[in-house]
């Protein structure tokens, strides 16, 4: 992907043909697409392309607008319903040329980034019944992720139906969100036959192995090959980030127990001493990071139900379910930002 307004900024990127199909899509369901695009800072100039990026904060806050400006909370069902292969270039023909749907879905793990470097398609766990992907976006405000979530997932189990031309069902659909309070349409569309769940840590949706082994329909192998090539040519996806793999750890000992420095040091395989400068290297330290972590659990327990209790606070390494409510307050404090003021937060 080639660069655009990303000079002097910092964090992931995204494609500018999924803010062009989201407002295509919002103007269909009788949205302003002009008002949207100015008020998530996306520029005339920029729409007029296909091969420029745009920081995935921005293309985040398109997806918020989308919603409010439709006023339903199905927006990523109805617009993952406008979706036909192709809409997203060099990726959706690498997908349907690709000889087979697991074939196809291994594109999909490979070439992401040609879209966003704000998502993580991986395979998860495989055997000789059911074959499972999980996916997860790095960044983005909450209600934000749980829009891009479910359109993700709706989109590709439609691929899935439209590259076989046959009724491939996902066996079961997760989400890291907690459950809307009505998602009928969700579940219909996206017609998992054990259902779909809420709650998990990574968004996942799981497949009957066999059926990765259907034809994909009218794929050129020979159009696949060169596209392949041609793709091989393109910058590789970025580096993963050790930062990634730390939070991972930190998020894992925090599942575990009250975190501490060693442990995680333990996870990643390195000293106490190296942990701290590759934090410092990284323009961060253990005390900032483990202060995110343990927002990042509270704000997941909040939006689950679970108060601020005394188990929470003892697993996150509060000393009492007292602290962790300052904690919250102070949270809550920095997301409104100075000079604003608001009620006790919830959970406090």
């Amino acid at each position: 992907m080639a660069e655009a307004l990303t000079t002097g900024t910092t964090g992931e990127l995204d494609s500018i043909v999924l803010s062009k199909f989201l407002l295509t899509a919002a103007a269909a369901n009788g949205a302003d697409p002009d008002r949207i695009a100015r008020e998530a800072g996306v520029p005339d100039w920029a729409l007029a392309e296909d091969e420029v990026t745009i920081p995935a904060r921005r293309t985040m806050h398109v997806w918020e607008l989308v919603e409010r400006a439709l006023d339903t909370p199905d927006s990523p069902v109805s617009i993952a319903g406008l979706y036909s292969l192709g809409a997203l270039g060099l990726f959706d023909y690498l997908f349907t040329n690709a000889p087979t749907l697991g074939a196809a879905m291994e594109t999909s793990t490979r070439y992401l980034h040609f879209i966003t470097t704000n998502g993580r398609f991986a395979l998860h766990t495989q055997d000789e019944r059911e074959t499972t992907f999980s996916f997860h976006y790095l960044e983005g405000e909450p209600r934000q992720v749980e829009l891009a979530e479910q359109f993700a997932l709706a989109v590709l189990c439609a691929r899935s139906r439209g590259v076989t031309g046959t009724p491939v069902h996902p066996l079961h659909v997760g989400f890291s969100q907690p459950a809307p309070r009505r998602h009928a349409n969700l579940t219909e569309a996206l017609a998992a036959e054990r259902g779909v769940d809420f709650g998990q840590d990574r968004a996942t949706v799981t497949f009957r192995t066999a059926d990765l082994a259907r034809p994909v329909l009218g794929a050129d192998p020979r159009l696949g090959a060169i596209l392949g090539r041609y793709a091989a040519t393109l910058p590789p996806p970025p580096p993963a980030d050790w930062r990634d793999q730390f939070r991972h750890a930190l998020d894992a000992c925090l599942a575990e127990g009250p975190p501490a420095l060693d442990h995680v040091a333990r996870r990643l395989t390195m000293s106490r001493r190296t942990l701290q400068r590759r934090l410092a290297e990284s323009g961060t330290t253990w005390r900032t990071e483990l202060d995110a972590a343990r927002r990042r659990h509270a704000t997941q327990a909040r939006r689950t139900g679970r108060p601020a209790n005394a188990a929470l606070a003892d697993r996150l390494g509060y000393s009492d379910p007292r602290s962790l409510r300052r904690a919250v307050r102070r949270w809550s404090a920095e997301e409104r930002g100075p000079g604003e003021t608001g009620g006790p937060a919830a959970g406090a």
